[in-house]
Parts: C-alpha cells; sequence; structure tokens
C-alpha cells in the first residue's frame, strides 16, 4: 500500500501546522519530565545515569523534530526533497529507538521517570502506518526485557515496578494500534477517494473521445454528401460547357446550388441534434428527402418501405438516414448512372435499412475506392455509430450487387 501525502495548498499548509503542533507539544512533554527529574535529584546519580537519561531526553526531541516530516508524494516521485526528507526520517527512527533502549535502562534508577521517553517512541513507532508493525512491537518487548534485567540486576527494587513498567508499556502500545488502525483507514478511504476522481476523470475523458468521434462522423457525412455531389455536378458542368452544351450546363448549376442548399440543410440539422438530440426528424419522411436530392442530382434510387412503421430513438433514426446517405454518396461517386434500391424494413424489435446498388467497376473489388471525399471513412464511420446503439452494420457484394445493411433496435 502506498500513503500519499496531503496534495493542495490549503491541506500541506494544514499539515505544517499540525507538525509544529506536534513538536511543541514533544519539546513541552521533554521541559516536563526533565523538570520533574530534577526535582527528583537525577543530578544526585551516578554520572552515567544523568547522561543516559538526558540523552534518552534528547533522542526524544530530536524523534518529533525528525519523524513525520516526509512528503510520501515526494518520495515517491524520487525527488531530490524527497530524498533529503527519506533521511531525515531515517533519523528520526534511530533517534526513537536510542531514545527507548535508554529510557528503558534508566527506568529503574529513575523511578521510571526516564521511561516515559521510551513509552513515547514505542508508541509513535507503532501508531504510524509507514512503518511496520513488528517494528513497535519490537521495541515494547525489547523494553520490557531491558527493564526485566534491570530489575534483576536490582534485588532491592519491588516487582511492583515491573508490573507498572509492563502496564505502562501495555497501554502505550494499545493505544498506539488503535491510533494506527485509525490512520490506516482515514489513508485507505483517502485512495479510494482518488481512485474515484481518477476513474471519473477517465470517463470524462473517455466520454468526450467518444463525442468528438461522434461529431467527426456528423461533420463527415455532411461533406461526403453535400460536397462529393457539389465536386461531380461542377464536373459535369465544365464537361458540358467544353462541349457547348449551355443549357444542360445551366441545369447542371441550379442542380449544384440545390445540393449547396441542401448540404446548408444538412450541416444545420447535424447543429440542432447537437443542441438537442431529443429533436429527430420522421425517418420515412428523410430517406425520401434523400432520395429526392439524389434524383435531383441526375442518379436513380428508389425507396421501398416493408412492415409497419414504428417508432425507433432519435439516435437510432438519425443513425440510418447517414447509412442511407452514405450509400447514395458512394453511388454517386462509385457507381454513376446506376439505380440503388433502398429497402427499410420494421419488425417488432429492430428497424433495418438495406441499400443495394448494382456493381459498377471500382465497386467489383467489394466496396468503395477511398478515393474522393470521403476517402473511405464513411463507411467505418457508419458502423461506429451502429453499434454504438447496440446495433450492427455491415456491407458485402451479393447478387451482383454492392450491399450496405444497417440495423438498429427498436
Amino acid at each position: 500500500m502506498t500513503y500519499a501525502a496531503l496534495d493542495g495548498p490549503a491541506e500541506t499548509a494544514a499539515g505544517r501546522t499540525s507538525r509544529r503542533l506536534t513538536v511543541v507539544l514533544n519539546a513541552a512533554g521533554v521541559v516536563i519530565v526533565g523538570f520533574f527529574l530534577v526535582r527528583q535529584r537525577l543530578l544526585e546519580q551516578p554520572g552515567w545515569v544523568c547522561v543516559s537519561t538526558f540523552a534518552a531526553l534528547l533522542a526524544w526531541l530530536l524523534r518529533s523534530i525528525t519523524l513525520g516530516s516526509t512528503s510520501a508524494t515526494s518520495i515517491l516521485m524520487g525527488s531530490d526533497s524527497g530524498r533529503r526528507s527519506s533521511r531525515w526520517e531515517r533519523a528520526g527512527t534511530v533517534a526513537a529507538i536510542v531514545a527507548v533502549v535508554i529510557g528503558s535502562v534508566v527506568a529503574v534508577p529513575t523511578q521510571m521517570l526516564g521511561y516515559v521517553p521510551a513509552l513515547v517512541c514505542i508508541a509513535t513507532l507503532t501508531s504510524s502506518p509507514r512503518r511496520p508493525l513488528k517494528l513497535g512491537l519490537g521495541l515494547a518487548l525489547l523494553s520490557l526485557l531491558i527493564v526485566s534485567l534491570a530489575l534483576l540486576a536490582n534485588g532491592q527494587v519491588s516487582p511492583n515496578v515491573l508490573v507498572g513498567a509492563g502496564a505502562g508499556l501495555l497501554a502505550s502500545v494499545l493505544v498506539a494500534v488503535s491510533r494506527r488502525a485509525y490512520r490506516t483507514s482515514a489513508l485507505r478511504q483517502r485512495e479510494l477517494l482518488d481512485d474515484r476522481l481518477r476513474l471519473a476523470e477517465e470517463r470524462e475523458h473517455a466520454a468526450a473521445l467518444a463525442e468528438r468521434s461522434r461529431i467527426a462522423r456528423d461533420i463527415h457525412d455532411v461533406l461526403a454528401h453535400s460536397l462529393g455531389g457539389l465536386v461531380l455536378q461542377l464536373d459535369a458542368v465544365d464537361a458540358l460547357l467544353e462541349s457547348g452544351r449551355a443549357v444542360e450546363a445551366r441545369s447542371r448549376v441550379v442542380a449544384a446550388r440545390g445540393l449547396a442548399a441542401s448540404g446548408l440543410d444538412e450541416a444545420r440539422r447535424a447543429v440542432d441534434a447537437l443542441r438537442d438530440p431529443d429533436d429527430a426528424a420522421d425517418l420515412p419522411s428523410a430517406l425520401a428527402d434523400l432520395v429526392a436530392t439524389h434524383r435531383s442530382l441526375g442518379a436513380e434510387a428508389t425507396l421501398t418501405g416493408e412492415g409497419t412503421v414504428g417508432a425507433v430513438s432519435p439516435e437510432a433514426a438519425g443513425a440510418l438516414r447517414r447509412a442511407a446517405q452514405e450509400a447514395l454518396s458512394n453511388a454517386r461517386r462509385h457507381a454513376p448512372g446506376v439505380s440503388t434500391t433502398l429497402t427499410l424494413t420494421w419488425s417488432s424489435d429492430a428497424a433495418t435499412l438495406v441499400a443495394a446498388t448494382p456493381l459498377a467497376v471500382s465497386l467489383a473489388a467489394g466496396g468503395p475506392s477511398g478515393s474522393g471525399v470521403g476517402g473511405g471513412r464513411g463507411l467505418t464511420g457508419l458502423r461506429e455509430r451502429i453499434e454504438s446503439l447496440g446495433g450492427r452494420a455491415d456491407w458485402t457484394v451479393r447478387d451482383g450487387c454492392f450491399v450496405v445493411t444497417a440495423e438498429v433496435p427498436r
């Protein structure tokens, strides 16, 4: 498990304030214990007792200054400041171990007052989730062993001192374990919250990508249908003008203008669909308009219906409409002069559109050539659109025709 440090400016400031308060409280504890040790005539004890006791107090103070000052995030990132903080952490751990050992040694000569640094440092190491629990428990057992040996070496001391030391040690460990459980729970909750935020960001990113893909498909459909038809019309106009057939060229220009107007309507409809997806046109009427536009460009197409006309979702209606638009655009571009048959079939659970165009040279290989305005992306976008709605889309050569099938659930 990794333990994240406090994030953000506010929490970082709160963490610094908490550490400063911890240092102040520990320093006050060192002063108070030192005061009572002097009151108990510590200075009249043998020199090694005085030096060891003050060393334990100093190690306690050093532990409070260094331990807990590390930013776990900077350590995990491997920054220079993190490595420096890690060294301080190790120094604090060593100071705590020293305080435990020396405090246990002077516990008996100082009538258990010198044992306070050991108890505090044992509690600190045991309560920290960033350190193994066995470290704190092992130091507790070591401390109890040292105190027991000190009592055996001093036969005049009552065994009640051992009981008191054991009780104090047990209380310290129990409080530390409880504190450790609380901190571990808080850290796990923080990790769960971070995971939820991360998942929410990933979902938003995925939704944004899906929306961009959908918009790209809509733009392609509009451009491939209107601009592709305009290119064909202008090519025809150019050829007619070169041959001196001005009247026919003018009719082509009129048709091209109608196609441009239709393209503008398509663009407006696409924008309206993005703004209000629930505003969907009637599907049979929309398909009839596409067929009429196709015919106005000099191409041939028929639309037939099978089954009882029903309702579909706005997204499904738009997908079938785009499928018909793609099939007609491909027919104009790759099979000019060939009639396309559109069949809309209604069933109880699905609506299916089948577009069949007799094979032309560029369709004989099994699909549109990929040249021209569409760039071969139309059928792939069609499949993505249909499958996103839980339907299916495919294209194949059957009975001498290039057949595009799009089915969406009702």
